[in-house]
């Protein structure tokens, strides 16, 4: 069913009863003109006239609108998960009205009433999108609204398209005051930006504008270290390079056997995990800024992926991220070089080190693992002289199917608190504390049957357990 055809039939219809003039405007226009020809999940129109009336017979048409802005007359019809907005027309006509639009390819209307359909375009907006320009209205376009920075470089790593001088100027002006406008709205078109950037482009874009150093701290500062034993880059290329690389993970251009892509599509809030990976991705080495240590030609950084933690966790709490999406990035930043420091000890005892890891990060394990298989990859592809890459895959693969085995032996309990608390007559904590170390023992391979983990009990009782 096509809802946009649907409704456009509908509203003509009802214009010509009641009066007026509707415009279809924005992002659908652009998108057929570009070529898109996927299902929009949301339409724009405009309308000039009695809204009132206009609405009540769309409503004996079985679209139910409700105000989003009742005071400048914005009103909203969900169809689903499809919206269909209309707007009052601001100003005198269609063209002031599109004036006050960001760019001149969202600056084109079609107008449906009347007995003939007509494009409106005053600001040469089809000219831009042949031209693969981003183009702003007016100088007072970004001015006006500095957020319309972001949605501009939205376009430009979806589209492929690219800006016009002036406006390049604009935003070299007015990146600052990105951050002075609602962090709601910095969140969500910061996040839209990650969503569209399928090649990897986000990061060096914004950077390249000179944005990122308005909206992540220490950007321009980590350009400045980084090169190390291990690193022949600086800290921020080195952040971007991994950033690229899990990009490539979701392309399928690079694969790690056993890790479950599917995980990176569940949701938090309006996001999905991906958005959230692939920023914790580039934030896992911004705290070494702060971590930073020289003592003669020897440069360190210990300690920075804590320092990290409670950077991003700060970065993401003045952005207004979803306090899950705060816990899911810090964690990640902070457990990040867990898996290459047992990689690195190459202990015999590595299932013991395994289960700490896993213990501690539950619930942040594939992440945390892909996020050190992406760090070390970005790392040796420039500077691999004993062919870790390949080596520590390998591990990270390990890894992975031992924390299957891990989970499965967490949710297959064969002990439960009562058969704790009946034989060693214990109770609060130490009841948890006995169970995880039954946990413990089954995933070493110490106990594998029930009997084996009831006679650990009495085992305990024999040693004074209590």
């Amino acid at each position: 069913m096509d809802y946009v055809k649907d409704f456009i039939k509908s509203a003509r219809e009802v214009v010509s009863k009641v009066g007026g003039e509707v415009y279809l405007v924005g992002g659908y226009i652009r998108d057929r003109l570009i070529g898109i020809t996927a299902q929009p999940k949301d339409i724009d129109f405009i309308f000039n006239g009695n809204i009132e009336k206009f609405m009540e017979e769309l409503e004996n048409r079985q679209y139910k609108f409700f105000p989003i802005k009742q005071e400048i007359g914005i009103y909203r019809c969900m169809l689903g998960n499809n919206s269909i907005d209309i707007s009052l027309m601001e100003g005198d006509s269609i063209e002031e009205d599109l004036k006050n639009r960001d760019f001149t390819m969202n600056a084109i209307a079609i107008k449906l009433s009347g007995d003939k359909v007509k494009v409106i375009d005053p600001f040469y907006g089809r000219r831009s999108i042949d031209n693969r320009i981003i183009k702003n209205v007016t100088d007072m376009s970004l001015e006006n609204d500095p957020i319309r920075i972001l949605r501009g470089v939205r376009f430009h790593i979806s589209y492929g398209m690219h800006f016009n001088l002036d406006t390049e100027k604009c935003i070299e002006k007015l990146g600052y005051r990105i951050m002075d406008m609602p962090m709601e709205r910095v969140f969500k078109e910061f996040m839209l930006i990650l969503e569209k950037d399928n090649q990897g482009k986000a990061f060096e874009v914004l950077d390249n504008y000179g944005i990122l150093k308005n909206i992540i701290p220490y950007i321009e500062e980590l350009k400045t270290i980084g090169k190390c034993a291990y690193h022949i880059e600086d800290v921020f290329t080195h952040m971007n390079l991994t950033y690229c690389v899990f990009k490539d993970i979701l392309n399928g251009k690079v694969s790690v056997e056993g890790l479950n892509l599917h995980v990176f599509q569940d949701k938090i809030g309006e996001f999905k995990l991906r958005e959230y990976m692939s920023l914790a991705c580039f934030l896992h080495d911004i705290g070494k800024y702060e971590a930073y240590r020289k003592d003669g030609d020897k440069v360190s950084f210990w300690g920075h992926e804590m320092k990290g933690a409670i950077i991003a966790r700060n970065f993401c709490r003045n952005m207004k991220f979803p306090k899950k999406a705060q816990s899911y990035i810090e964690n990640i930043v902070d457990g990040h070089m867990y898996p290459l420091k047992i990689f690195k000890q190459n202990s015999k005892d590595k299932k013991n080190d395994f289960y700490k890891f896993f213990s501690k990060y539950d619930g942040y394990i594939i992440e945390i693992l892909t996020a050190a298989y992406c760090d070390n990859y970005a790392t040796r592809m420039l500077l691999d002289v004993e062919n870790e890459k390949v080596r520590f895959k390998m591990f990270i693969e390990e890894m992975l199917k031992e924390y299957e085995l891990y989970c499965s032996i967490s949710e297959d309990k064969i002990l439960n608190g009562n058969d704790v608390i009946q034989i060693l007559n214990i109770s609060g904590p130490e009841v948890k504390n006995v169970l995880e170390d039954v946990t413990r023992f089954r995933y070493l391979g110490k106990i594998q049957t029930r009997e084996e983990a009831l006679n650990y009990l009495k085992v305990k009782i024999n040693n004074n357990y209590i």
